[in-house]
């Protein structure tokens, strides 16, 4: 197995993991809207305004990828999430996901459940590849119930160590300046109504060259342990986007998308958005239902910290980090 492919496994894993879990637990507050109010004329945005104020749903996403050079890459991602909300101080989430990847007729699967409750998430492997070089027994990891707690793990720095009464100030410090960054930008466009709540839509490209570098400035200012030699790479990595956005924007062609809305609700049930550039081709679908119907989500009874089980390198862990 090489190291690309190796590289390339650890991080399409990580980020399914990592990005649902900051995006449906506690750990970041996914109860942010950044349209506090319902847009007037703004079909899609009131729909996705509509959307946010949901508190129990499931959501499907599948992914399809396919990359021709430099090397032949292939990925699937199959994601169903049932989320809880109701209980603002302990948001839950409940998923599953089906994930392979093939690198020049290599191929990998893997299937594995997740249970978000607040700042924890319990992590279990059902189906694994023997193959992978993670340093131990494969079948060690599989069916059973791993914890992953981030303060314990440092994931979040000196997040972790920050009082709830400051934290809170924080959060609504960043949040706010999210939110007036997107206020009355209207960077979405419907192009066309297809019928019945479907409809034809495009991410407007001024508003997009302007608002993405400044949201990625916002959210680089909380990352922790953000040093100046980081931010000075990120603003190059940022100079150079608006240097060359245009040209990116030519080669992708702009970002259209299909989008699907309730029309009594006026709710976002499905967004759609596939893409070809030169043979290389990217599909994304992600539906919204079940909305405020009633959801079991419950923590497992019988679990091990995932730090016993993983070596601490391979989680990214000097041995100073774990405190018991």
């Amino acid at each position: 197995m090489t190291k690309t492919y190796k590289y390339v496994i650890g991080g399409v894993v990580g980020a399914v993991v990592l990005g649902v879990f900051l995006l449906s637990s506690g750990a970041v507050n996914p109860s942010w809207n950044p349209f506090s109010q319902p847009p007037s004329g703004e079909v899609l945005e009131t729909a996705i305004y509509n959307l946010s104020k949901i508190e129990k749903m499931r959501i499907l996403a599948l992914v399809d990828l396919s990359i021709e050079k430099p090397k032949k890459i292939t990925g699937a991602l199959n994601l169903n999430q049932a989320i809880d909300y109701t209980n603002k101080d302990q948001k839950k989430n409940l998923t599953d996901f089906n994930l392979s990847v093939g690198i020049e007729g290599m191929e990998l699967s893997i299937n594995a459940e997740m249970v978000g409750i607040d700042k924890n998430l319990y992590l279990k492997i059902n189906s694994l590849p023997p193959y992978l070089p993670l340093g131990v027994d494969v079948e060690t990891l599989k069916n059973q119930w791993l914890l992953v707690d981030p303060a314990k793990l440092g994931l979040f720095g000196s997040v972790a160590s920050t009082s709830d009464e400051a934290k809170t100030k924080q959060d609504t410090a960043f949040l706010n300046d999210l939110k007036s960054l997107i206020a009355n930008k209207n960077l979405f466009k419907l192009k066309r109504n297809l019928g019945k709540g479907h409809y034809a839509a495009e991410v407007d490209k001024q508003t997009a060259k302007e608002v993405i570098p400044q949201i990625f400035a916002v959210i680089s200012k909380q990352l922790p342990n953000s040093s100046d030699s980081y931010q000075q790479d990120l603003q190059k990595s940022l100079d150079e986007f608006e240097q060359n956005f245009d040209a990116i924007w030519k080669a992708l062609g702009g970002l259209n998308f299909e989008v699907w809305i309730d029309e009594n609700s006026q709710i976002l049930k499905k967004v759609k958005f596939a893409k070809e550039i030169q043979q290389n081709k990217i599909g994304i679908e992600v539906s919204f239902t079940d909305f405020n119907k009633d959801i079991v989500i419950e923590a497992p009874l019988e679990f091990k910290p995932i730090e016993d089980v993983l070596p601490p390198d391979l989680l990214g862990l000097s041995t100073s980090t774990l405190t018991y």
